[in-house]
């Protein structure tokens, strides 16, 4: 599924955060994987978000990568880089790592 082109991003925290927490106020729907990966779907893109060693119930650090582009929409010219940074911004508020 992964694809050695897939966008990806690090991002660091200055404190630690509840990341299903942090995605489900941000209405994001996700699937726990095991303690430290989960699966999200952002505008029907599937984006691979892992904690290592940190838990995803209070990580500070985590590695996003879109796994599956998101589905073409009318009018959505943003490309698969654009939608990674939109998505990591949901937990780092607009701070790149």
């Amino acid at each position: 599924m992964s694809d050695s082109a897939s966008p990806s991003a690090s991002v660091s925290l200055s404190e630690p955060i509840d990341i299903p927490a942090a995605l489900s106020r941000a209405g994001i729907d996700y699937v726990t994987v095991h303690d430290q990966r989960l699966l999200a779907i952002y505008r029907t893109g599937i984006f691979n978000v892992v904690t290592e060693p940190e838990s995803v119930s209070s990580a500070d650090t985590l590695q996003i990568e879109c796994w599956e582009a998101p589905l073409p929409s009318h009018g959505d010219e943003r490309s698969q880089k654009e939608l990674l940074e939109e998505f990591a911004a949901v937990f780092d508020d607009g701070e790149k790592s």
